[in-house]
Parts: structure tokens; sequence; C-alpha cells
């Protein structure tokens, strides 16, 4: 019984020091990695590579549906030009508050 509490105490050892190891291996890349280039460096890069995955998605959706974003324009247009073209309206059909 003891002989094999201590088998196993070993062995129990023997895994924590294998990934103490792996651990300690991997946060040395780590640190090497960050230190070849910075998190401010990293951040930087994966904002720009997820832009340019947008502005690809944005211009293949835009061309796919050019009738809508045409349409959308158009009305985004109307809108803000809405009192310029009621008050072209009403001159045409003469206001009747004159």
């Amino acid at each position: 019984m003891m002989g094999q509490l201590a088998r196993q105490l070993e062995h129990d050892k023997a895994v924590r020091d294998s990934a103490r190891s792996q651990f300690d291996t991997r946060l040395a890349q780590v640190k090497t990695d960050l230190e070849a280039r910075g998190i401010g460096g990293r951040i930087a890069d994966k904002v720009a590579n997820d832009a340019m995955a947008i502005a690809d998605e944005a211009s293949d959706v835009a061309s796919e549906h050019r009738g809508v974003i045409a349409g959308t324009i158009v009305a985004l247009a109307l809108w803000f030009l809405r009192h310029p073209i009621i008050a072209w309206i009403d001159t045409l059909l003469g206001d009747e508050d004159d």
C-alpha cells in the first residue's frame, strides 16, 4: 500500500515537472515574440487586417447589389434635400399662404 502511494507520488511529481517545463518553454517563446513585435504593433496589424477584410466584403456586397446601393444613395439625397425640394414644389404649385 505504502509503495503504491510512493510510486503514485513520484509519477504525479514527474507529470507536474513536465507540465512546468512545457509552460516555461512556452512562456519564454511568448516573451521572445513580444520583444520582437510589441503588443501595439500586433494590435495595429490585427486592426489593419480586419479593416481590409471588411472593405473587401463591403466591395463584394456593393458590386452584387448595385441597385440597392443606388436606391439608398438617392433616398438619402432626397432626405437631406427635402426642404429645398418642398420649397420648390410650393413655388411651382403656388403657395396658398401668400
